[in-house]
């Protein structure tokens, strides 16, 4: 359930963009120096922080009976 309205937030981010790429957006750095960047930036995040279940408010009291009901 906390991922939902990040996955919400990220569609309308991924429209947004899509409109910028269509209007000739001019970007600053490249897409593979980007998606690079983040990738390092993800990987010197401890896993329980990637959003595993390990972290977060999935290990809050109501995370942890909305789990324990869904399983």
């Amino acid at each position: 359930m906390p991922c939902l309205g990040k996955n919400v937030m990220a569609g309308v981010n991924a429209i947004a963009c899509a409109n910028m790429a269509l209007a000739g957006f001019d970007k600053v750095i490249p897409l593979d120096e980007t998606i690079d960047s983040m990738y390092k930036v993800g990987q010197m995040l401890p896993s329980d922080l990637r959003c595993t279940g390990k972290g977060g408010l999935s290990v809050t009291p109501t995370g942890i009976k909305i789990f324990e009901k869904l399983n």
